[in-house]
Parts: C-alpha cells; structure tokens; sequence
C-alpha cells in the first residue's frame, strides 16, 4: 500500500505539446492502470514552449511538490517523490534530485538526455549558436524555442547531476538522440555508483520495440518504492 506521503511523477521529454509519446508515456499508462497508482504528470512547457528552460522545469515540479504537501494527509511526514522520466525529462528527473534530494525517494530513467549542452553544441554549429544568441529564437520542428533554454543548460545547470537516491536507467543501444554513452558517463560521474543500475536494450530512443522487457523493470521500481 502506497503511503499517502509518497506520490508518483512521469516527467515527459522535450515536445511542445508536453505529451508523452514512446516507451515514457505509455509505461506511465501502464504503471497508472495495472497498479491502480496515480502518476502525476505536469506540462514542464512553462509558460510555453518557446519560453521552456530547465530552470523553469524545476519550478513546475516546485509547485506541484508544495501543492501535494499542502495535500498531505500526514502534516509531519513531508512528501517523497518518485520520478520517473524520458529522455529531457530523464535530466530533469535527475537534476531534480540534485538540487532537492530530500524530496526524491527514487529515479527511474529512460534514455536520460545526460550531457545536455554539449549535445546541443553538436547538434548546432557555430554560426547556429551565434544567430541563435543574436536573434533570440531557433525554428525548433516548426517552433520558436528562446535562447534562454541554451543558456539556461550551459550557466546553471550540469551536464552530468550528482544523485543519492536510488536510480534505475534503461537506455537504448541504437539511440542516435541521445547515445548510449551519456548514461553510461552519467554513471561514471557519480560519486556513489552503487546507487545506479543501468539496463541496456536493443531499442532506440522511444523504446517501443522494448516494452516487455521494461515493464518488469519499472514494476520493481514502483513495488520496492511502495513496501519500503
């Protein structure tokens, strides 16, 4: 039984319409419906997509962690987390519990975008950089993405988050979004590598093909968070 301090979160990736396409929502649907467990699951697009940032991120899960504690049944237990995230909202997830590690019971990550910035400095050239620095916005998919979100990752946030809670990772081997290696880095990263478990699947970056394989993963995530 889950206690009433203890809630459950589905961070989405990076979609202007905060869905949950892939292996992340529809793992999300399955944990809400076959364990009767309620996932929140926040439009991290605030105010808009063009205005998204990971600072700003993290103040949608801010308010959404004071709102469920104004909501918690036991005022002198504080809530916990659990988090579970795809791809952007993976970093998120883990840079989350970085900054609040009191609030995060567990990660479970899929296809994390760990290296942020520096994917996005290969993904651009220079000149993009520059035009996108001087001009203010990027044409990102037929939308205008701010500047602030570029250097948002690189002036304040790292490329690899310092975790302490337990933290599960699936990460696809043909993922050409975000490599395999940035989870494998994120772990060697770490301080306390005994904290992470990573499962490696022959699926790329939605994991759809891997659904089978994943499910019994997250349902031990979800069951040792809930009898411990």
């Amino acid at each position: 039984m889950i206690s009433p301090s203890e809630i459950f979160v589905f961070l989405h990736g990076f979609s202007q319409d905060g869905g949950s396409i892939g292996g992340g929502g529809q793992i999300a649907k399955y944990v809400a419906s076959f364990f009767h467990v309620p996932i929140e699951q926040p439009n991290l697009n605030q105010p808009s997509f063009s205005e998204f940032s990971v600072s700003n991120a993290i103040k949608v899960i801010d308010k959404l962690y004071d709102d469920k504690q104004k909501q918690n049944q036991i005022q002198n237990e504080p809530i916990k987390m659990n988090l579970i995230g795809a791809s952007m909202g993976g970093y998120i997830a883990a840079r989350y519990a970085e900054l609040h590690p009191d609030r995060v019971k567990k990660l479970f990550l899929l296809c994390p975008a760990f290296g942020l910035a520096a994917r996005w400095r290969e993904f651009l050239s220079h000149d993009d950089l520059s035009n996108w620095k001087s001009s203010g916005s990027y044409s990102y998919n037929g939308h205008q993405l701010h500047y602030v979100f570029f250097d948002d990752i690189t002036q304040h946030h790292s490329l690899y988050p310092q975790v302490s809670c337990p933290t599960s990772i699936v990460h696809g081997t043909l993922d050409r979004l975000v490599p395999i290696e940035a989870s494998r880095n994120f772990i060697n990263e770490q301080k306390d590598k005994q904290l992470i478990k990573l499962a490696e699947v022959n699926d790329d970056h939605y994991l759809t093909n891997s659904l089978f394989q994943i499910i019994p993963i997250v349902s031990q995530f979800l069951l040792s968070s809930t009898n411990n």
